[in-house]
């Protein structure tokens, strides 16, 4: 199951690739973010992880309809 990480200032999710690298689910824009970066930004969301890795589909909703996610 691949993390899902929220940012705290845009509300954002984003999909950990391994290493360094994310992609933002809305958008699809994929980047390398610095460990002290990641750590300042981003937050683990155990709910969307979960709810993600069960229903794919969820992150094309996301994708789709240009949400954002509050918790």
């Amino acid at each position: 199951m691949t993390p899902i990480v929220r940012n705290k200032k845009t509300n954002d999710l984003y999909q950990f690739l391994g290493g360094n690298r994310f992609r933002n689910i809305r958008t699809g824009t994929e980047g390398d973010v610095s460990d002290e970066a990641a750590t300042a930004n981003f937050l683990i969301n155990a709910e969307a992880t979960l709810l993600v890795g069960e229903y794919p589909i969820i992150a094309e909703m996301i994708r789709k309809l240009n949400l954002k996610f509050e918790k």
